[in-house]
């Protein structure tokens, strides 16, 4: 039985131990990161975004994993392959970076360096992402979108806890249904329409160097009714709560484990995910995988980010059955030692 937690509460007591391992729909932990009681380095924080445009989708990363910060605005097609890829690095920022605590509380984030200024502003029902960068490959890069977040809009968020009682992992994701606003890389120069969601990551924690996991997410509209879902698995100590819930206007109704049925020698090959609940089956049909990797002397992270065509069913509290038809979602398989 997953842990349910409601009442606001600080995340870490003076020894840094999480306190109360859980999940909820609205961020009710203050994580305050003086009370991490752990190697300086092994701090991680995170903002990541998430946009569909269609064939295109647009991720934008502020964040650091202590000894070196990174700002990041990629954009790339599912079906023909063309890619953006901007990414600056700071080396040693410690824990200089400010990320905010809350990431409901409104805050802005600024991040410059020569040719590059990033900005997110978080505010009373809405979110804004500020792109403005040089680069000698793709040329001008301009972004400026405004994310529609309704407070009322619950969320996923968990604590979770790993074998050393000093490292845990916060994370809050939101799923959006309303995007304005417009991107450019170079000459390639798009818009979002009616049908473009977003999804937000946001990470906070520190945990062991070498760890994998699954997440996979997807927001749509259905006529007049908003969808989305979320789904996680192997990533720290489950036994209190999972991160897998879907979202149908709005409100958070919780899943079960995760039955996954795939080739694990063939990421292209169909996913099933059924949850214990029996609230929840999809079959994803993959297009694209978005694979990245990175080595660099001793980080050696690589994922299989995997876009595809969802097709199932969900049961509504009140019974009724949401039968999903071609929904555009990803899972991915992330294997990191950072």
């Amino acid at each position: 039985m997953d842990r349910y937690l409601k009442q606001l509460k600080p995340l870490l007591d003076e020894k840094g131990h999480l306190i109360e391992p859980g999940y909820a729909t609205s961020m009710i932990y203050e994580y305050d990161s003086r009370m991490i009681k752990a190697n300086p380095f092994a701090l991680k924080e995170w903002d990541f975004y998430q946009i569909y445009l269609g064939d295109y989708i647009l991720q934008v990363t502020v964040g650091h994993v202590s000894y070196v910060a990174n700002v990041a605005a990629n954009l790339f097609s599912l079906t023909t392959g063309e890619e953006y890829r901007f990414s600056r690095l700071k080396p040693f920022p410690m824990r200089k970076m400010y990320m905010p605590p809350n990431p409901d509380e409104p805050y802005l984030i600024t991040e410059r360096g020569e040719d590059y200024e990033f900005s997110y502003v978080t505010h009373s029902g809405g979110r804004f992402i500020g792109v403005k960068a040089l680069d000698k490959q793709i040329g001008s890069i301009d972004i400026e979108i405004v994310i529609d977040s309704p407070e009322e809009n619950e969320k996923m968020v968990i604590a979770t806890p790993f074998k050393r009682k000093n490292q845990f992992y916060l994370n809050y994701k939101e799923n959006y249904y309303k995007v304005e606003g417009k991107i450019r890389f170079g000459n390639r120069i798009l818009q979002p329409t009616s049908s473009t969601t977003a999804v937000l990551d946001w990470g906070r924690g520190v945990w062991p160097f070498r760890h994998q996991w699954f997440w996979g997410s997807g927001s749509t509209n259905i006529g007049d009714d908003r969808f989305g879902f979320n789904i996680g698995w192997g990533f720290g100590d489950l036994s209190h709560a999972t991160e897998n819930m879907f979202f149908w206007n709005g409100k958070a109704v919780k899943l079960g484990d995760m039955i996954v049925d795939r080739d694990i020698k063939d990421y292209m090959a169909p996913w099933t995910f059924t949850d214990t609940t029996g609230k929840f089956h999809m079959e994803m049909t993959p297009i694209f995988d978005n694979f990245t990797k990175t080595k660099l002397l001793f980080v050696n992270n690589q994922c299989h980010q995997v876009f595809g065509k969802f097709n199932g069913f969900i049961i509504l509290p009140d019974g009724e059955k949401i039968k999903i038809e071609n929904m555009l979602a990803f899972c991915e398989h992330a294997i990191n030692q950072w």
